[in-house]
């Protein structure tokens, strides 16, 4: 590990090093949870489009996502 390390510091300079040292690397259950979650974020967002495409117009307000995350507003 050590020899590797001292290699990317030499070579830091190189564009193939520097694109390798620049990933992220992140544990695979954690990436797979993510994933999944933008799976069904899509998911969701997809079926509400859906249900506003096939609904009498005006009967479904568009909500921004920002907006439905939101409990309450402090004053």
């Amino acid at each position: 590990m050590n020899y590797n390390q001292k290699l990317k510091e030499k070579f830091q300079f190189h564009p193939q090093i520097r694109r390798i040292a620049q990933h992220r690397h992140l544990p695979k259950s954690i990436y797979c949870q993510i994933k999944e979650q933008r799976i069904m974020r899509e998911a969701r967002r997809r079926k509400e489009l859906n249900r506003r495409k096939h609904s009498k117009p005006g009967s479904m307000p568009f909500v921004p996502e920002r907006k439905k995350h939101i409990v309450a507003v402090v004053k």
